[in-house]
This record gives structure tokens, sequence and C-alpha cells, in this order.
């Protein structure tokens, strides 16, 4: 027996039913933005870490960089994902060159928009290490990748195509702070925040 074809609403929301589902179970899937591969999963610190989103950072109309995070567990809410103990990876790709010295200026000022003054001056002296490590890259060329690793009991290291630039931070804070450049209050970009939080609406 045939049956009769569900109606448009009733098959829209079997789809979003079907896509909740996929998403609801955990399990990440591999991404592709513009190009860059993020793997599902991967080993930090004997943990996996799960691919939690990734998106474009726009500035303007230009893509500046594919991002990828990677945490223990999925998480959908900003506050969790920053309160998640744990190791934590955020992957950035280049999509075009840009002075070293410019992206990192624009992390730092993008950190201070989404942290009190107090917080900001006990970062002060990884802030200052933070953005002399980006301006001894005079440019970042497309298809470069910056990886920022938070492990604990180590601190934050910072790599450039997967080489280690210089020993880890170890302020226990600078990771989280940093992460609040794209999850915060203020994010660099709201649609790359929803991505990164699992909207795979908001990738590219």
């Amino acid at each position: 027996m045939r049956l009769p074809p569900l109606p448009p609403r009733a098959l829209r929301r079997g789809i979003a039913l079907l896509a909740c589902a996929g998403a609801c179970t955990g399990a990440a899937q591999a991404m592709q933005v513009h190009g860059v591969d993020f793997a599902p999963q991967e080993q930090q610190a004997g943990q996996a870490l799960v691919l939690n989103g990734a998106g474009t950072r726009y500035f303007f109309i230009f893509k500046v960089y594919a991002a990828g995070l990677y945490l223990p567990h999925p998480a959908r809410d900003a506050s969790a994902a920053l309160a998640m103990p744990g190791p934590k990876h955020m992957r950035l790709v280049m999509l075009r060159g840009v002075s070293g010295k410019e992206l990192g200026d624009k992390l730092d000022s993008d950190i201070r928009a989404n942290l009190p003054p107090a917080e900001i001056a006990s970062l002060a002296p990884s802030l200052r290490r933070l953005r002399g490590l980006f301006a001894t890259q005079r440019e970042l060329r497309e298809g470069q990748s910056i990886d920022l690793r938070d492990e604990p009991g180590t601190g934050m290291l910072v790599e450039l195509d997967a080489k280690p630039l210089g020993p880890p931070f170890a302020d226990p804070q600078l990771f989280d702070a940093l992460l609040r450049v794209w999850l915060g209050p203020h994010p660099a970009d709201s649609r790359l925040k929803r991505a990164l939080l699992g909207d795979a609406r908001d990738a590219d």
C-alpha cells in the first residue's frame, strides 16, 4: 500500500528531527570550511577531544581564517564550553595573508573587549608575550595553521604549522580568556560563535 505524501510542514519537521537526531547523539562529524578539513576528533594530553564546531572569521566581507574548536565533550552553550574542565584546542587556518602583528593585536583587543579590567590587569604579562609572539611572524600566509592548545598542568601552547612558538604559557587563565574572543559576550564574529557552538548553518 502506497502511503500518501507528507504535507510540506510535516516533511520539513521530519527533516529537522532527523538533523537533530544526528546532532543530539553527540557524535562529532568531520567538517570542511572553505577547503579546510577539520577532523571529527583528535588526541591531546592523552584525552580524546571532539570537534565541537567550525566556521569562518570574516572581517567585513573578507574571509580571514577558518576556525575549529575541540573539546572533551560537545557543548552547545558558550558558558558550558568555557567552564568545561580538561584539555581544549582552538585551530585557525589562514584563508588570506595577514601580518602576525596585525592578528596578534586584533586578538588582544578582542580579549580586552570580553574581560573586566581586573582580569585584564592580572593577564597583562601573558598578553604582552602573546602579542610579541605573533609579532615575530612578519606574515601569516594563506594555508598556514595556528593551533592554540590548553593542557591543564602545563598551560597554553601556541603552534605555527604544528611547530611550537616557544614554551607554554603557564598562566592557567590565558586560554579561557583567549577563547572568549570567539565565545565571549562580545565575540569577534557572532556568526563564527554560533558555528563553533555547533550550528553548521553558520560554518561558511
